[in-house]
Protein backbone atom coordinates (compact mmCIF):
# COMPACT_ATOMS: atom_id res chain seq x y z
CA UNK A 1 0.00 0.00 0.00
CA UNK A 2 1.49 3.43 -1.01
CA UNK A 3 -0.37 6.68 0.12
CA UNK A 4 1.90 9.28 -1.45
CA UNK A 5 5.24 8.85 -3.29
CA UNK A 6 7.29 12.40 -3.09
CA UNK A 7 8.05 13.62 -6.80
CA UNK A 8 9.75 16.46 -8.30
CA UNK A 9 8.57 17.92 -11.24
CA UNK A 10 12.02 16.78 -13.38
CA UNK A 11 10.88 13.49 -12.54
CA UNK A 12 7.17 13.56 -12.93
CA UNK A 13 7.55 14.60 -16.57
CA UNK A 14 11.19 14.82 -17.47
CA UNK A 15 11.18 18.49 -18.61
CA UNK A 16 14.31 18.84 -17.30
CA UNK A 17 15.12 21.44 -19.86
CA UNK A 18 12.42 22.74 -20.07
CA UNK A 19 12.43 23.78 -16.31
CA UNK A 20 16.18 24.69 -16.47
CA UNK A 21 15.12 28.21 -17.03
CA UNK A 22 13.56 28.60 -13.36
CA UNK A 23 16.37 26.71 -12.24
CA UNK A 24 18.58 30.00 -13.40
CA UNK A 25 16.19 32.25 -11.57
CA UNK A 26 15.96 29.70 -8.80
CA UNK A 27 19.98 30.13 -8.30
CA UNK A 28 19.88 34.25 -8.89
CA UNK A 29 17.55 34.15 -6.00
CA UNK A 30 19.51 31.78 -3.53
CA UNK A 31 23.26 34.34 -4.67
CA UNK A 32 21.69 37.43 -4.10
CA UNK A 33 20.45 36.06 -0.94
CA UNK A 34 24.08 35.02 -0.10
CA UNK A 35 25.46 38.71 -1.35
CA UNK A 36 22.96 40.90 0.73
CA UNK A 37 22.79 38.64 4.29
CA UNK A 38 25.18 39.99 6.68
CA UNK A 39 25.82 36.27 8.57
CA UNK A 40 26.12 36.65 12.29
CA UNK A 41 29.20 35.41 13.77
CA UNK A 42 28.32 33.61 17.15
CA UNK A 43 30.61 33.34 20.57
CA UNK A 44 30.56 29.99 20.58
CA UNK A 45 31.55 27.48 17.43
CA UNK A 46 29.23 26.60 14.77
CA UNK A 47 29.53 23.24 13.29
CA UNK A 48 26.53 23.10 10.44
CA UNK A 49 25.88 19.44 9.19
CA UNK A 50 23.47 20.17 6.15
CA UNK A 51 22.95 19.20 2.27
CA UNK A 52 22.90 20.12 -0.90
CA UNK A 53 20.28 17.76 -2.34
CA UNK A 54 16.88 18.01 -1.32
CA UNK A 55 15.77 14.73 0.76
CA UNK A 56 16.58 13.11 3.35
CA UNK A 57 20.33 11.97 3.27
CA UNK A 58 20.98 10.53 6.81
CA UNK A 59 22.42 14.46 8.78
CA UNK A 60 20.48 13.65 11.71
CA UNK A 61 21.51 10.34 12.46
CA UNK A 62 25.39 12.18 12.18
CA UNK A 63 24.52 15.26 14.17
CA UNK A 64 23.48 12.48 16.69
CA UNK A 65 26.90 10.70 16.33
CA UNK A 66 28.62 14.21 17.08
CA UNK A 67 26.97 15.16 19.52
CA UNK A 68 27.69 11.68 21.23
CA UNK A 69 31.45 12.27 20.84
CA UNK A 70 31.62 15.54 22.32
CA UNK A 71 29.67 14.95 25.34
CA UNK A 72 31.86 12.25 25.21
CA UNK A 73 34.72 14.44 25.75
CA UNK A 74 32.90 16.51 27.92
CA UNK A 75 32.16 19.75 26.09
CA UNK A 76 28.65 20.94 26.57
CA UNK A 77 26.72 20.97 23.26
CA UNK A 78 23.93 22.93 21.96
CA UNK A 79 21.20 22.28 18.83
CA UNK A 80 19.47 24.72 16.77
CA UNK A 81 17.21 23.47 13.90
CA UNK A 82 14.50 25.55 11.97
CA UNK A 83 11.71 23.31 13.74
CA UNK A 84 11.10 22.06 9.66
CA UNK A 85 7.31 20.68 9.73
CA UNK A 86 6.43 21.20 13.03
CA UNK A 87 3.37 23.67 13.36
CA UNK A 88 4.62 26.10 16.13
CA UNK A 89 8.20 27.32 13.84
CA UNK A 90 8.61 30.69 13.42
CA UNK A 91 11.25 33.62 13.87
CA UNK A 92 10.89 33.41 17.43
CA UNK A 93 13.63 30.91 19.24
CA UNK A 94 11.72 27.74 21.42
CA UNK A 95 13.89 25.56 23.65
CA UNK A 96 12.73 22.18 23.22
CA UNK A 97 10.98 20.85 26.01
CA UNK A 98 9.67 17.53 24.81
CA UNK A 99 7.14 17.05 28.39
CA UNK A 100 5.50 20.59 27.26
CA UNK A 101 5.85 19.86 23.74
CA UNK A 102 5.08 17.37 20.82
CA UNK A 103 7.24 16.09 17.96
CA UNK A 104 4.29 17.64 15.49
CA UNK A 105 4.71 20.85 17.13
CA UNK A 106 8.41 21.27 17.05
CA UNK A 107 9.43 18.90 14.70
CA UNK A 108 10.59 15.47 14.10
CA UNK A 109 14.33 16.35 14.49
CA UNK A 110 15.02 18.17 17.00
CA UNK A 111 12.05 16.54 19.08
CA UNK A 112 14.28 13.11 18.53
CA UNK A 113 17.46 14.65 19.66
CA UNK A 114 15.91 16.33 22.42
CA UNK A 115 14.14 13.09 23.81
CA UNK A 116 17.79 11.39 23.23
CA UNK A 117 19.69 13.66 25.19
CA UNK A 118 18.60 15.44 28.14
CA UNK A 119 21.24 17.37 29.07
CA UNK A 120 22.01 18.78 25.32
CA UNK A 121 19.42 21.91 24.95
CA UNK A 122 17.83 21.76 21.45
CA UNK A 123 16.66 25.45 20.41
CA UNK A 124 14.16 25.79 16.79
CA UNK A 125 13.85 28.93 14.97
CA UNK A 126 14.06 29.88 11.51
CA UNK A 127 16.32 32.75 12.32
CA UNK A 128 19.46 30.29 12.97
CA UNK A 129 21.33 33.51 14.14
CA UNK A 130 18.52 34.10 16.94
CA UNK A 131 18.80 30.54 17.61
CA UNK A 132 22.70 30.60 18.34
CA UNK A 133 22.29 33.81 20.55
CA UNK A 134 19.62 31.83 22.35
CA UNK A 135 22.57 29.09 22.97
CA UNK A 136 25.91 30.38 22.73
CA UNK A 137 26.33 31.98 26.39
CA UNK A 138 24.98 28.07 27.75
CA UNK A 139 27.38 25.84 25.11
CA UNK A 140 30.61 25.42 23.58
CA UNK A 141 29.40 24.44 20.25
CA UNK A 142 26.77 24.68 18.54
CA UNK A 143 25.56 21.86 16.34
CA UNK A 144 23.31 23.11 13.06
CA UNK A 145 21.32 20.72 11.92
CA UNK A 146 21.17 21.28 8.17
CA UNK A 147 21.29 24.85 7.37
CA UNK A 148 23.33 25.38 4.13
CA UNK A 149 21.39 27.34 2.21
CA UNK A 150 20.89 30.10 5.06
CA UNK A 151 23.19 32.57 5.14
CA UNK A 152 21.95 34.64 8.40
CA UNK A 153 24.88 32.47 10.75
CA UNK A 154 28.55 32.10 9.98
CA UNK A 155 29.78 28.40 10.56
CA UNK A 156 32.99 27.57 11.49
CA UNK A 157 32.60 23.76 10.34
CA UNK A 158 30.75 22.76 7.42
CA UNK A 159 29.81 18.94 7.23
CA UNK A 160 28.34 17.77 3.69
CA UNK A 161 26.42 15.22 3.19
CA UNK A 162 25.47 12.89 0.35
CA UNK A 163 23.27 9.65 -0.36
CA UNK A 164 26.05 7.30 -2.09
CA UNK A 165 23.25 5.52 -4.18
CA UNK A 166 21.37 8.90 -5.87
CA UNK A 167 24.73 10.90 -5.60
CA UNK A 168 23.53 14.44 -7.21
CA UNK A 169 20.77 13.16 -9.60
CA UNK A 170 20.92 14.79 -12.98
CA UNK A 171 22.69 17.72 -11.68
CA UNK A 172 20.70 20.32 -12.29
CA UNK A 173 19.18 22.83 -9.45
CA UNK A 174 15.62 22.74 -8.30
CA UNK A 175 13.03 22.37 -10.13
CA UNK A 176 15.01 21.16 -13.25
CA UNK A 177 17.00 18.79 -10.74
CA UNK A 178 17.24 17.94 -7.47
CA UNK A 179 20.37 20.43 -5.79
CA UNK A 180 19.57 23.09 -3.82
CA UNK A 181 22.75 24.97 -4.92
CA UNK A 182 25.01 23.83 -7.76
CA UNK A 183 27.38 21.44 -6.52
CA UNK A 184 30.48 24.10 -6.55
CA UNK A 185 28.23 26.38 -4.53
CA UNK A 186 27.50 24.19 -1.97
CA UNK A 187 30.78 22.60 -1.67
CA UNK A 188 32.28 26.10 -0.94
CA UNK A 189 33.91 26.31 2.40
CA UNK A 190 33.08 22.76 3.34
CA UNK A 191 35.35 20.94 5.84
CA UNK A 192 34.42 17.27 5.74
CA UNK A 193 31.97 15.10 2.76
CA UNK A 194 29.95 12.43 4.74
CA UNK A 195 28.41 9.70 1.70
CA UNK A 196 25.85 7.58 3.07
CA UNK A 197 24.86 4.03 2.11
CA UNK A 198 27.43 3.43 -0.52
CA UNK A 199 30.80 4.36 -2.44
CA UNK A 200 30.13 6.54 -4.84
CA UNK A 201 33.49 6.83 -7.10
CA UNK A 202 32.44 9.60 -9.44
CA UNK A 203 30.88 12.27 -6.44
CA UNK A 204 34.09 11.01 -4.77
CA UNK A 205 35.99 12.30 -7.26
CA UNK A 206 34.26 15.47 -7.79
CA UNK A 207 34.55 16.38 -3.96
CA UNK A 208 38.42 15.25 -3.80
CA UNK A 209 38.91 17.47 -6.18
CA UNK A 210 37.99 20.50 -4.43
CA UNK A 211 40.60 19.49 -1.78
CA UNK A 212 37.80 18.14 0.58
CA UNK A 213 37.88 15.18 2.81
CA UNK A 214 35.60 12.19 1.70
CA UNK A 215 34.41 9.45 4.38
CA UNK A 216 31.49 7.09 4.49
CA UNK A 217 29.03 5.82 6.50
CA UNK A 218 26.15 3.77 6.60
CA UNK A 219 23.06 3.32 9.22
CA UNK A 220 23.15 0.08 11.46
CA UNK A 221 19.65 -0.88 12.83
CA UNK A 222 19.46 -1.16 17.11
CA UNK A 223 20.12 -4.72 17.97
CA UNK A 224 16.15 -5.33 18.82
CA UNK A 225 15.55 -5.24 15.25
CA UNK A 226 16.58 -8.70 15.35
CA UNK A 227 13.66 -10.07 17.21
CA UNK A 228 11.93 -9.37 13.78
CA UNK A 229 14.15 -11.93 11.81
CA UNK A 230 12.11 -13.69 10.16
CA UNK A 231 8.30 -12.21 10.78
CA UNK A 232 6.33 -10.40 8.02
CA UNK A 233 5.17 -6.95 9.31
CA UNK A 234 3.65 -3.60 8.41
CA UNK A 235 6.22 -1.20 7.83
CA UNK A 236 5.57 2.69 6.98
CA UNK A 237 7.58 6.29 7.09
CA UNK A 238 7.22 9.76 6.43
CA UNK A 239 10.98 10.20 5.76
CA UNK A 240 12.90 11.91 2.32
CA UNK A 241 14.06 8.55 1.20
CA UNK A 242 11.16 5.55 2.77
CA UNK A 243 12.63 3.03 0.47
CA UNK A 244 15.84 3.66 2.76
CA UNK A 245 14.03 2.18 6.05
CA UNK A 246 12.46 -0.63 3.99
CA UNK A 247 15.97 -1.95 3.23
CA UNK A 248 17.25 -1.66 6.33
CA UNK A 249 14.50 -3.96 7.44
CA UNK A 250 14.52 -6.50 4.41
CA UNK A 251 18.66 -6.39 5.13
CA UNK A 252 17.71 -7.65 8.97
CA UNK A 253 15.53 -10.57 7.45
CA UNK A 254 12.25 -8.76 7.72
CA UNK A 255 9.36 -9.53 5.15
CA UNK A 256 7.45 -6.37 4.66
CA UNK A 257 3.84 -7.32 3.84
CA UNK A 258 2.82 -3.99 3.17
CA UNK A 259 4.90 -0.72 2.86
CA UNK A 260 2.64 3.11 3.47
CA UNK A 261 4.74 6.10 2.52
CA UNK A 262 3.75 9.55 3.82
CA UNK A 263 5.71 12.45 2.89
CA UNK A 264 8.95 13.69 5.00
CA UNK A 265 8.05 15.06 8.03
CA UNK A 266 4.87 14.66 7.83
CA UNK A 267 2.45 15.14 10.90
CA UNK A 268 -0.02 12.06 11.32
CA UNK A 269 -3.88 12.69 11.83
CA UNK A 270 -6.29 10.65 13.67
CA UNK A 271 -7.36 9.04 10.88
CA UNK A 272 -3.98 7.89 9.24
CA UNK A 273 -3.28 6.24 12.79
CA UNK A 274 -6.58 4.66 12.74
CA UNK A 275 -5.79 3.27 9.30
CA UNK A 276 -2.44 1.81 10.42
CA UNK A 277 -3.77 0.88 13.72
CA UNK A 278 -6.73 -1.15 11.66
CA UNK A 279 -4.28 -2.86 9.03
CA UNK A 280 -2.26 -4.06 11.40
CA UNK A 281 -5.35 -5.56 13.18
CA UNK A 282 -7.05 -7.08 10.15
CA UNK A 283 -3.71 -8.57 8.82
CA UNK A 284 -2.90 -9.32 12.60
CA UNK A 285 0.78 -8.17 12.11
CA UNK A 286 3.03 -5.83 14.15
CA UNK A 287 3.56 -2.47 12.71
CA UNK A 288 7.41 -0.89 12.11
CA UNK A 289 8.32 2.78 11.70
CA UNK A 290 11.16 5.32 11.92
CA UNK A 291 11.78 6.53 14.93
CA UNK A 292 11.82 9.95 13.44
CA UNK A 293 7.97 9.27 12.37
CA UNK A 294 7.11 7.64 16.31
CA UNK A 295 8.23 10.42 18.20
CA UNK A 296 5.46 12.26 16.18
CA UNK A 297 2.77 10.01 17.36
CA UNK A 298 0.63 10.55 20.12
CA UNK A 299 1.99 8.94 23.16
CA UNK A 300 -1.59 6.81 23.45
CA UNK A 301 -0.89 5.49 20.43
CA UNK A 302 3.00 4.72 20.14
CA UNK A 303 1.91 1.12 22.13
CA UNK A 304 0.32 0.10 19.03
CA UNK A 305 4.04 1.13 16.53
CA UNK A 306 7.30 -0.52 16.62
CA UNK A 307 10.32 2.21 16.35
CA UNK A 308 13.44 1.24 14.81
CA UNK A 309 16.66 3.45 15.63
CA UNK A 310 19.62 3.38 14.04
CA UNK A 311 22.84 4.60 14.40
CA UNK A 312 26.17 5.35 12.15
CA UNK A 313 29.32 3.67 11.06
CA UNK A 314 32.43 5.85 9.74
CA UNK A 315 34.40 3.60 7.82
CA UNK A 316 36.92 6.55 9.60
CA UNK A 317 35.19 8.08 12.68
CA UNK A 318 39.13 9.61 13.17
CA UNK A 319 39.15 12.31 10.22
CA UNK A 320 35.47 13.38 11.23
CA UNK A 321 36.22 14.04 14.80
CA UNK A 322 39.68 15.76 14.04
CA UNK A 323 37.82 18.04 11.36
CA UNK A 324 35.27 18.75 14.51
CA UNK A 325 38.39 20.12 17.08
Amino acid sequence: MKLTEPKYFYKKWGISTILFPLSLLYKLVDKLNQIFTIPYKSKTKVICVGNIVLGGVGKTPIVIEIIKHLLNNNIRVGVISRGYGGTISSNTPVIVDTKKYTGSQIGDEPYLIASKFKNVPVCICKNRATAAKCLEDKVDVIIMDDGFQNYKLKKDVKIAVFDGVYGIGNGYIFPAGPLRQSLKAGLKDVNLAVIMRAKNQPLENKIKSRGIKVIFGKTIPESKLCDFKGASVIAFAGIGKPQKFYKTLSDAGIKIIDKIDFPDHYSYTAEDIAMLKHLGKIKNLPILTTMKDYVKLPVNDKKNFTPVDIEVKFDNEKVLFETLS
